[in-house]
């Protein structure tokens, strides 16, 4: 039985190739929505490293668990990851207090893998720019990422840093730097590759902060491109999470330039829509005073 050593762990890869062909996938196949066909081709190949996070999820499209074909620490960062998406859930859904008490029980010691430690860091680092943390707190999970697990800035939690590190000076009226790191963002966006759901999810965020930034700032043209850009792939991707967010800062943002009040009124109503649709409570307050201020029922 052919083995290979992984990450210091023995691998055996003909488990993982035997159960590909028992199911009938081609390489391509398996790899749709979670990564290139040649990540996979040199996964087989020659057991070429691959992070945790895809091999999780290529192991759960062949009904394998991590532990079915290596042993030991690297199946417990899959069940870290559970927690960790768990927890981005929470974060889009602004459920902040949840997302603490989540992470409150997990540490980086207890993970193997970088993409596992980024993870946890963009999450981490998110929840101190949203909430009531300085904003040194939220730099050194950024900065953690950007200068020390992903240097050559070759992954998509180099651009959630970036966008973190806006949300944060902008949380801290520092708007000369938030203007800086978000300044980044907007054409990278619009040409962002996304292999699997968790790609989109990410991507979902950083245009939403982005496009939010844009609009506080008056930006309005910006910034409605960006949440404009977002229902569309939204829409596109059937992820529906942050499109009620996006149409109620677009109707405030149809408000500013003045558009006529049925076309905001009709914004508002998909806002609400949506946010019931998925359950985000304090979303549907947010709307339901802005509906009571501005009479826009």
């Amino acid at each position: 039985m052919e083995e290979h050593i992984w990450k210091g762990f023995v691998m055996n890869i003909q488990k993982f190739i035997a159960r590909r062909k028992e199911l009938g996938f081609s390489q391509s196949e398996l790899a749709k929505g979670i990564c290139t066909q040649a990540t996979i081709s040199k996964f087989e190949n020659g057991g070429k490293m691959i992070s945790t996070k895809i091999l999780t999820q290529l192991c759960q499209r062949l009904g394998l668990s991590l532990s079915d074909i290596f042993p030991g620490p690297v199946d417990r960062d899959s069940k870290l990851l559970e927690k960790l998406h768990q927890a981005e859930f929470n974060l889009i859904t602004m459920e902040y207090e949840d997302v603490a008490a989540t992470l409150s029980d997990i540490s980086m010691d207890q993970m193997d893998d970088d993409d596992t430690k980024m993870e946890y860091l963009f999450i981490k680092g998110y929840l101190f720019a949203l909430s009531n943390y300085p904003t040194s707190d939220a730099v050194f999970c950024f900065d953690q990422i950007l200068n020390g697990l992903d240097e050559e800035h070759q992954t998509i939690f180099s651009q959630l840093a970036y966008v973190g590190l806006g949300i944060a000076y902008e949380h801290g009226k520092n708007f000369e730097r938030a203007d800086f790191y978000f300044s980044k963002m907007p054409q990278q966006l619009q040409n962002q590759r996304m292999y699997g759901v968790d790609d989109i999810w990410k991507t979902l965020t950083m245009l939403f902060y982005t496009g939010n930034y844009y609009s506080y700032r008056e930006d309005f043209v910006t910034g409605n491109m960006l949440l404009q850009s977002l229902i569309h792939m939204s829409s596109k991707r059937h992820v529906t999470f942050y499109v009620a967010r996006a149409q109620f800062r677009l109707a405030r943002n149809f408000e500013g330039q003045h558009v006529k009040q049925a076309i905001i009124n009709e914004t508002i109503r998909d806002a609400y829509a949506f946010a019931k649709f998925n359950g985000n409570q304090k979303l549907i307050s947010r709307i339901e005073r802005y509906q009571n201020q501005y009479k826009t029922k």
